[in-house]
């Protein structure tokens, strides 16, 4: 067989690294629901007593936080659609005993009609909630900026900022420098008090989908190169 073409075999060569990558990638993705399977399965429930603790533990954690309610402010993201109703998520601060740390904690959702500030009342005594740990929700495209006013006991926002709500937050609630916003959310659990109306299921694909894409990518790689050994034996 005489010696292969350079431009061409840089380009094959190009190309079986990228779909070989995106194989092994798939094949991580598919670990990394794997694990997230596991952890919305399981019945394990941490006590938060360390603020580390809400930067360790991974998504869907189950976690108990002893603390209190605090009524102003809080947040209402619209857009939030529950059969075919359109709605709000409402976002309430709790603040961790002893921690000086501020979770946003995701009440649920409350529909827009007929909705008044009087319906976002909570006690504000001391309690002790339990959820799941999560990330903000996000959006794949952010069009301008959500608008926070602190003299507000409560505000409408279009999508969760992360870094301006935590900013806000700080600013609203803190009053010394040790006092943090967690970068992570509570779902509130469903059947604790204080609530409305929740259903917490997070759209995860399967792994086998990404165990599919995987051979798919492994497949196409094995058939250009025999392609290209086809191709370098008939040009001989």
């Amino acid at each position: 067989m005489k010696k292969p073409p350079l431009i061409p075999s840089l380009i094959v060569l190009s190309f079986v690294i990228l779909m070989t990558n995106l194989g092994f990638w798939q094949l991580n993705r598919a670990e990394e629901k794997e694990q997230l399977l596991r952890l919305l399965a399981d019945d394990k429930v941490t006590l938060i007593t360390e603020k580390v603790q809400l930067k360790q533990l991974a998504q869907y954690a189950n976690i108990e936080l002893k603390g209190r309610f605090l009524q102003t402010p809080q947040l209402l993201l619209d857009n939030q659609i529950d059969e075919q109703i359109s709605g709000y998520h409402v976002f309430t601060p709790f603040q961790i005993e002893g921690l000086d740390t501020i979770v946003l904690v995701n009440r649920g959702w409350i529909a827009k009609e007929g909705f008044s500030e009087q319906q976002l009342f909570v006690d504000t005594n001391e309690i002790q909630i339990s959820g799941k740990l999560n990330n903000p929700p996000q959006v794949g495209i952010q069009l301008g900026e959500i608008q926070l006013e602190s003299n507000k006991p409560s505000q409408i926002i279009t999508y969760f900022e992360k870094q301006k709500v935590s900013d806000f937050m700080h600013e609203a609630i803190c009053t010394n420098l040790s006092c943090i916003v967690s970068d992570k959310i509570l779902w509130l659990q469903e059947n604790q008090e204080q609530g409305f109306k929740r259903d917490w299921k997070p759209i995860i694909m399967p792994p086998a989908k990404h165990f599919g894409y995987a051979v798919q990518w492994f497949s196409m790689t094995v058939v250009l190169i025999l392609l290209f050994l086809y191709w370098l034996r008939k040009s001989e």
